[in-house]
Protein backbone atom coordinates (compact mmCIF):
# COMPACT_ATOMS: atom_id res chain seq x y z
CA UNK A 1 0.00 0.00 0.00
CA UNK A 2 1.80 3.43 -1.09
CA UNK A 3 1.43 6.30 0.54
CA UNK A 4 -0.95 8.17 -1.72
CA UNK A 5 -3.55 5.52 -0.74
CA UNK A 6 -2.96 5.20 2.88
CA UNK A 7 -6.74 5.26 4.63
CA UNK A 8 -5.22 7.60 6.87
CA UNK A 9 -4.52 7.77 10.90
CA UNK A 10 -5.88 5.15 13.16
CA UNK A 11 -6.33 2.97 16.53
CA UNK A 12 -3.41 0.74 16.15
CA UNK A 13 -3.57 -0.93 20.18
CA UNK A 14 -5.91 -0.36 22.93
CA UNK A 15 -5.26 -2.65 25.74
CA UNK A 16 -3.15 -3.11 29.03
CA UNK A 17 0.16 -1.73 28.90
CA UNK A 18 3.06 -4.28 28.92
CA UNK A 19 5.14 -2.06 31.68
CA UNK A 20 2.28 -2.17 33.85
CA UNK A 21 -1.02 -3.59 32.98
CA UNK A 22 -2.81 0.26 33.30
CA UNK A 23 -4.84 0.84 30.13
CA UNK A 24 -3.09 2.71 26.96
CA UNK A 25 -3.95 3.16 23.29
CA UNK A 26 -1.41 3.67 20.60
CA UNK A 27 -2.47 5.92 17.62
CA UNK A 28 -0.82 6.41 14.43
CA UNK A 29 -0.71 9.47 12.38
CA UNK A 30 0.34 9.66 8.95
CA UNK A 31 0.85 13.32 8.10
CA UNK A 32 4.17 14.70 9.80
CA UNK A 33 5.47 18.50 9.33
CA UNK A 34 8.37 17.38 11.74
CA UNK A 35 11.29 19.04 10.21
CA UNK A 36 13.99 16.68 11.49
CA UNK A 37 11.64 13.46 11.06
CA UNK A 38 10.25 14.25 7.91
CA UNK A 39 6.67 12.69 6.08
CA UNK A 40 7.04 9.57 8.61
CA UNK A 41 3.85 7.74 9.83
CA UNK A 42 4.15 8.93 13.85
CA UNK A 43 2.79 6.31 16.25
CA UNK A 44 1.75 7.95 19.72
CA UNK A 45 1.27 6.07 23.12
CA UNK A 46 -0.94 7.66 25.41
CA UNK A 47 -2.47 6.67 28.32
CA UNK A 48 -6.31 5.38 28.26
CA UNK A 49 -8.12 7.79 30.40
CA UNK A 50 -11.08 9.60 28.81
CA UNK A 51 -11.10 12.24 32.34
CA UNK A 52 -7.10 13.23 32.43
CA UNK A 53 -5.35 14.53 29.26
CA UNK A 54 -1.59 13.94 28.51
CA UNK A 55 0.03 16.41 30.83
CA UNK A 56 -2.43 15.65 34.30
CA UNK A 57 -1.08 12.16 33.45
CA UNK A 58 2.72 12.96 33.31
CA UNK A 59 1.94 15.72 36.22
CA UNK A 60 0.51 12.85 38.87
CA UNK A 61 2.49 10.12 37.91
CA UNK A 62 0.11 8.25 36.34
CA UNK A 63 2.69 7.86 32.92
CA UNK A 64 4.70 4.21 33.90
CA UNK A 65 2.10 2.34 31.62
CA UNK A 66 3.55 4.17 28.64
CA UNK A 67 6.87 5.97 29.85
CA UNK A 68 8.11 3.54 32.11
CA UNK A 69 11.39 4.07 34.01
CA UNK A 70 12.47 6.63 31.88
CA UNK A 71 14.28 9.33 33.75
CA UNK A 72 13.72 12.13 31.49
CA UNK A 73 9.67 12.05 32.52
CA UNK A 74 10.38 14.53 35.56
CA UNK A 75 9.24 14.24 38.91
CA UNK A 76 5.40 14.08 40.04
CA UNK A 77 3.99 17.83 41.04
CA UNK A 78 0.66 16.69 42.22
CA UNK A 79 0.41 20.21 44.23
CA UNK A 80 0.69 21.67 40.66
CA UNK A 81 -2.47 22.63 39.53
CA UNK A 82 -2.03 22.78 35.83
CA UNK A 83 0.53 21.87 33.52
CA UNK A 84 3.58 18.78 33.76
CA UNK A 85 5.69 16.89 36.29
CA UNK A 86 8.99 18.80 37.37
CA UNK A 87 12.23 18.69 35.98
CA UNK A 88 10.53 17.55 33.06
CA UNK A 89 13.49 16.53 30.41
CA UNK A 90 11.14 15.16 28.20
CA UNK A 91 11.51 16.96 24.27
CA UNK A 92 7.73 16.14 23.45
CA UNK A 93 5.79 18.76 24.23
CA UNK A 94 3.03 17.70 25.34
CA UNK A 95 0.20 20.49 24.59
CA UNK A 96 0.73 20.30 21.24
CA UNK A 97 0.42 16.95 19.17
CA UNK A 98 -0.29 14.55 22.11
CA UNK A 99 -2.89 16.39 23.96
CA UNK A 100 -4.37 17.37 20.18
CA UNK A 101 -4.30 13.90 19.72
CA UNK A 102 -6.05 12.91 23.51
CA UNK A 103 -8.58 15.24 22.43
CA UNK A 104 -9.29 14.23 18.55
CA UNK A 105 -9.65 10.20 20.43
CA UNK A 106 -12.21 11.12 23.08
CA UNK A 107 -14.20 12.57 20.07
CA UNK A 108 -14.52 9.23 18.67
CA UNK A 109 -12.72 10.41 15.43
CA UNK A 110 -10.13 7.64 14.93
CA UNK A 111 -11.22 4.53 13.53
CA UNK A 112 -9.28 0.98 14.67
CA UNK A 113 -7.11 -0.43 12.88
CA UNK A 114 -8.34 -4.04 13.21
CA UNK A 115 -4.95 -6.37 13.87
CA UNK A 116 -4.96 -8.09 10.88
CA UNK A 117 -4.69 -5.69 8.66
CA UNK A 118 -1.93 -4.07 10.42
CA UNK A 119 0.76 -5.64 7.52
CA UNK A 120 -1.31 -3.63 4.56
CA UNK A 121 -1.73 -0.15 7.46
CA UNK A 122 2.15 -0.14 7.13
CA UNK A 123 3.03 -1.37 4.13
CA UNK A 124 5.32 1.35 2.29
CA UNK A 125 5.94 3.29 5.33
CA UNK A 126 8.57 4.71 7.31
CA UNK A 127 7.21 4.38 10.49
CA UNK A 128 8.20 6.33 13.83
CA UNK A 129 7.76 3.85 16.77
CA UNK A 130 6.52 5.68 19.91
CA UNK A 131 6.56 9.53 18.49
CA UNK A 132 5.33 9.86 22.09
CA UNK A 133 5.44 6.99 24.71
CA UNK A 134 7.90 3.92 24.54
CA UNK A 135 7.12 1.21 22.04
CA UNK A 136 8.26 -1.26 24.41
CA UNK A 137 4.55 -0.89 26.45
CA UNK A 138 2.52 -1.89 23.50
CA UNK A 139 2.77 -5.65 22.67
CA UNK A 140 5.25 -6.73 20.21
CA UNK A 141 2.86 -8.85 17.81
CA UNK A 142 1.40 -5.17 17.49
CA UNK A 143 4.69 -3.90 16.22
CA UNK A 144 5.72 -6.79 13.89
CA UNK A 145 3.05 -6.95 12.44
CA UNK A 146 2.65 -3.18 11.99
CA UNK A 147 6.33 -3.46 9.87
CA UNK A 148 6.13 -7.09 8.10
CA UNK A 149 6.14 -4.67 5.15
CA UNK A 150 7.23 -1.46 5.95
CA UNK A 151 9.63 0.67 4.29
CA UNK A 152 11.53 1.32 7.54
CA UNK A 153 10.95 2.32 11.07
CA UNK A 154 12.85 4.53 13.82
CA UNK A 155 12.54 3.43 17.41
CA UNK A 156 13.99 4.11 21.10
CA UNK A 157 13.16 2.04 24.63
CA UNK A 158 14.06 2.79 27.83
CA UNK A 159 12.69 -0.28 28.80
CA UNK A 160 15.44 -2.99 28.48
CA UNK A 161 15.88 -3.34 32.62
CA UNK A 162 12.05 -4.08 33.32
CA UNK A 163 10.77 -6.25 30.25
CA UNK A 164 10.97 -10.08 29.55
CA UNK A 165 12.85 -11.70 27.40
CA UNK A 166 10.14 -12.30 24.44
CA UNK A 167 9.52 -8.15 24.45
CA UNK A 168 13.54 -7.72 24.64
CA UNK A 169 13.43 -9.41 21.40
CA UNK A 170 11.02 -7.14 20.15
CA UNK A 171 12.55 -4.45 21.58
CA UNK A 172 16.33 -4.91 20.55
CA UNK A 173 15.64 -5.89 16.91
CA UNK A 174 13.35 -2.84 16.19
CA UNK A 175 14.60 0.21 18.17
CA UNK A 176 17.96 1.49 19.51
CA UNK A 177 18.18 1.18 23.24
CA UNK A 178 17.95 4.51 24.72
CA UNK A 179 21.05 4.66 27.03
CA UNK A 180 21.61 7.37 29.83
CA UNK A 181 25.47 6.99 30.45
CA UNK A 182 28.50 5.25 28.24
CA UNK A 183 28.60 2.40 30.46
CA UNK A 184 26.09 1.98 29.96
CA UNK A 185 25.79 2.24 25.92
CA UNK A 186 28.47 0.19 26.05
CA UNK A 187 26.98 -2.18 28.45
CA UNK A 188 24.46 -3.01 25.46
CA UNK A 189 27.43 -2.72 22.92
CA UNK A 190 29.33 -5.84 24.39
CA UNK A 191 25.84 -7.69 23.73
CA UNK A 192 25.38 -6.60 20.01
CA UNK A 193 22.69 -4.18 20.68
CA UNK A 194 22.53 -0.83 19.25
CA UNK A 195 21.80 2.19 21.80
CA UNK A 196 20.51 5.88 21.33
CA UNK A 197 22.37 8.41 24.05
CA UNK A 198 21.44 11.86 24.38
CA UNK A 199 25.20 13.86 25.33
CA UNK A 200 25.46 17.25 26.49
CA UNK A 201 27.63 18.52 23.45
CA UNK A 202 29.15 17.03 20.21
CA UNK A 203 32.72 16.51 21.93
CA UNK A 204 30.70 14.26 24.00
CA UNK A 205 30.45 11.58 21.27
CA UNK A 206 32.36 8.22 21.41
CA UNK A 207 34.18 5.68 19.34
CA UNK A 208 31.76 3.42 18.05
CA UNK A 209 28.97 6.69 17.86
CA UNK A 210 28.37 9.24 15.24
CA UNK A 211 25.82 12.76 16.04
CA UNK A 212 22.69 12.36 14.08
CA UNK A 213 22.60 13.20 10.89
CA UNK A 214 19.46 15.41 11.01
CA UNK A 215 20.23 17.25 14.10
CA UNK A 216 22.36 20.55 13.88
CA UNK A 217 24.97 19.63 15.37
CA UNK A 218 25.38 16.48 12.34
CA UNK A 219 24.94 19.08 10.10
CA UNK A 220 21.22 18.54 9.15
CA UNK A 221 22.72 16.67 5.78
CA UNK A 222 18.88 14.30 5.90
CA UNK A 223 16.20 13.66 7.82
CA UNK A 224 14.77 10.38 9.85
CA UNK A 225 12.67 9.52 7.15
CA UNK A 226 15.56 9.05 4.99
CA UNK A 227 18.55 8.29 6.99
CA UNK A 228 16.55 5.45 8.80
CA UNK A 229 19.88 4.47 10.49
CA UNK A 230 18.11 4.30 14.16
CA UNK A 231 16.14 0.97 13.38
CA UNK A 232 17.28 -0.80 16.17
CA UNK A 233 20.18 -4.04 16.26
CA UNK A 234 18.71 -5.50 13.28
CA UNK A 235 20.59 -2.84 11.32
CA UNK A 236 24.84 -2.79 11.67
CA UNK A 237 25.57 0.49 11.07
CA UNK A 238 26.96 2.32 14.04
CA UNK A 239 25.36 3.80 17.81
CA UNK A 240 23.82 7.39 17.48
CA UNK A 241 24.06 9.73 19.82
CA UNK A 242 22.66 13.26 19.78
CA UNK A 243 23.07 16.23 21.94
CA UNK A 244 20.44 17.42 24.49
CA UNK A 245 17.67 19.84 23.21
CA UNK A 246 14.23 20.88 23.66
CA UNK A 247 12.32 22.87 26.59
CA UNK A 248 13.58 20.35 28.70
CA UNK A 249 17.50 20.52 28.05
CA UNK A 250 18.44 21.89 31.24
CA UNK A 251 16.80 19.20 32.80
CA UNK A 252 18.49 16.67 30.83
CA UNK A 253 21.86 17.91 31.62
CA UNK A 254 21.35 17.57 35.22
CA UNK A 255 20.20 13.98 35.05
CA UNK A 256 23.02 13.28 32.40
CA UNK A 257 25.55 14.44 34.80
CA UNK A 258 24.56 12.15 37.50
CA UNK A 259 24.43 9.36 35.18
CA UNK A 260 26.70 6.46 35.32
Amino acid sequence: MTKEKHPGPGILYRGPSVLDGSPIVCIATVQSNNAKTGGMMQTWILADDPKRDPLTINRLGLDFGICGGCPLKGEPAPEKEKGTAKNRACYVTLYHAPLNIWKTLQRGRYPTIEPGTLADYGAGQVIRLGAYGDPAAVPGDIWAALLTDAKGWTGYSHQWDIINKKARDVISAACMISADSLAEARKHWASGRRTFRVITGADKVAPGEIICPATKEGGQKTTCEKCRLCQGSGSRAKNIAAVVHGNGSKHAERILAVAI
